[in-house]
């Protein structure tokens, strides 16, 4: 019976810490975004705690090396942005830092609903449209020295391929913004 109340709790306790939200991006072509996380081990860390950045990429991706490259460097540009300005200290080895910071971002034909919920278990959900291209931006917070995954979140949205590269920069960093703002609001 014991179980069975520990059970129910944990479960209880899981439901309420998971957030997913649909929103409309604020930039001028009012395209939706999906965001969603989940806690697994509600953890603060203090501000002067160093961070590093775990980068891990789709195999078999549709996109060409180039492409990811610059993707993946406007979303670490802004992880680490956005970290900072908490008072947080970016460190290239991971070894020196207090919790580590894995991203990945790809595309629907490339990873599908159903694996970023089996391999992740957080699934903004976001629906599919007839002629656009979904994306999906997927982040976790892991502490170092336990090796414990402390939070995940993840947001899907339509790729907008004819944004100015100014436009893509105000984009991710609001994607990074929205997703972290559930990470960093339910600290307090």
């Amino acid at each position: 019976m014991k179980s069975l109340q520990l059970s129910i709790i944990f479960i209880s306790l899981m439901i309420l810490t998971a957030c997913v939200q649909v929103v409309q991006d604020p930039d001028e072509r009012g395209s939706a975004l999906a965001v969603s996380s989940v806690w697994d081990v509600p953890t603060k860390y203090p501000a002067g705690s160093t961070f590093s950045l775990s980068p891990k990429y789709v195999k078999g991706t549709s996109l060409k090396p180039e492409q990811i490259k610059a993707i993946y460097q406007l979303y670490a540009e802004a992880i680490v942005d956005k970290f900072s300005s908490y008072d947080y200290h970016f460190t290239e080895n991971t070894n020196d830092a207090d919790f580590s910071i894995g991203f990945a971002i790809a595309l629907s034909e490339d990873l599908s609903d159903k694996m970023i919920s089996e391999k992740f278990g957080v699934t903004p959900g976001l629906q599919i449209k007839e002629y656009m291209k979904k994306g999906s931006f997927l982040m976790y917070v892991e502490d170092v020295r336990r090796t414990q995954r402390i939070w995940r979140g993840a947001v899907q949205g339509f790729v907008q391929e004819d944004f100015s590269s100014a436009e893509r920069k105000q984009r991710t960093d609001n994607i990074v913004q929205m997703v972290l703002s559930q990470y960093f609001n339910s600290l307090n």
